[in-house]
């Protein structure tokens, strides 16, 4: 045992970082923010579309209806169509029909001018090689040139000047790939990327863009998870490797904060975990996130603020059991805060600046976890910090 004095001060130091936020969670707290509801759409609902914001509207695009239980692969029926809504009027618009045919797993990224599109995938009975883009100031779609990739489902990240595709799954062979090329708009053409030092995995890996490198980690094959990363600098068209991340192996998303990579949830096949790290690629160091208020789970709508991670909803990957809640992490301070409650859902979801709009997703309907019927939806909600 130490002295007085050495347990006293530590005491006290205990007390100064809870008072100034040195990490954990205001599980006690009262959730705080405010839920609104935002006007009906004009576009059937579907899970999984591609979805972002251009500044001004949430534009969504394809994605997928339930035919069965599970919702999933081949009970799910693929749409075409998309819709932009614009929370400064409440107001839906739907888009006009792209050139693509109705897929989903489509990798996706928002230039600042366009909509980009590629890839995808129908059940398990077909994938795609084709994209287009898409301009809301005009309302129009062009076809972008072959890429070339072979076809996959995949996961895609705006690098600044280009649109990064890498890895992904052809889910009628099964196979996985550790390629990669990026779309240049300027140019309308692709490029390959030089040879990845990660092995080959699917479309759900943290894939996001940091302004000098795309980062990768995690990820996995139809019985694997992993736990290594790398940071492609499209500038050089060189690759590193990430050092060990303190996280087990899993499939989760990325987030940017504009200085670190928080990674948090996930499931690695066997479990779904509720801890989480940043990875700060100035340092090149990991940290762990505090223990959060939210229970384990995975797909989760996740996005930064720009001053906190919001994770809402998601699943505790059991059959029909979605989650209702969420919660606010905040790098500063390093402690967690909880959102108010709203539907127990998957959904999509985009930040504003101001406020994080969810739409869409699927949902049980009646019957308990085992039985209740899997349904898309169409409504959505607005969350105000």
């Amino acid at each position: 045992m130490g002295s007085l004095r050495t347990r006293a001060a530590l005491a006290a130091l205990a007390l100064v970082l809870t008072a100034c936020g040195g990490g954990g969670s205001d599980e006690d707290a009262a959730p705080t923010g405010t839920w609104k509801d935002m006007a009906a759409a004009p576009i059937a609902g579907r899970s999984s579309p591609a979805t972002e914001w251009t500044g001004k509207e949430m534009l969504v695009w394809g994605g997928g209806a339930c035919k069965a239980n599970p919702c999933q692969y081949d009970n799910v029926e693929p749409i075409a169509d998309g819709a932009a809504y614009d929370p400064a009027t409440d107001r839906w618009r739907t888009i006009a029909p792209s050139p693509l045919s109705a897929r989903t797993g489509a990798a996706h990224a928002w230039t600042g001018k366009e909509l980009l599109l590629w890839g995808g995938v129908v059940g398990t009975t077909e994938v795609f090689s084709d994209g287009a883009a898409y301009d809301p100031a005009d309302d129009t779609w062009r076809t972008l040139p072959p890429s070339p990739l072979v076809a996959r489902g995949a996961s895609g990240v705006w690098a600044g000047k280009e649109f990064v595709v890498w890895g992904g799954r052809d889910i009628v062979s099964s196979q996985f790939f550790a390629d990669g090329a990026a779309y240049d708009p300027a140019t309308d053409r692709w490029r390959m990327l030089a040879p990845s030092p990660l092995s080959a995995r699917q479309m759900r890996l943290g894939m996001v863009w940091t302004g000098k490198e795309v980062v990768f980690w995690g990820g996995g094959t139809s019985n694997e998870a992993f736990a290594d990363g790398a940071a492609y600098d499209p500038a050089t068209d060189r690759w590193r490797p990430l050092p060990e991340s303190p996280m087990a192996g899993r499939f989760v998303p990325a987030i940017w904060t504009d200085k670190e990579v928080v990674f948090w949830g996930g499931e690695d096949w066997k479990q779904v975990f509720d801890d989480g790290a940043a990875y700060d690629p100035a340092s090149n160091e990991w940290r762990a996130l505090p223990p959060g208020p939210l229970a384990a789970r995975i797909t989760a709508a996740d996005l930064w603020t720009g001053t906190e991670v919001l994770y809402w909803g998601g699943s505790n990957g059991t059959y029909n059991n979605y989650m209702a809640d969420g919660a606010a992490y905040s790098p500063s301070t390093d402690r967690w805060r909880r959102i108010p409650a709203w539907s127990g859902r998957l959904a999509t979801s985009v930040w504003t600046g101001t406020e994080m709009i969810v739409w869409g997703g699927i949902v049980p309907v009646g019957g308990n976890a085992q039985t209740a019927e899997i349904r898309a939806v169409a409504d959505g909600r607005r969350y105000v910090p």
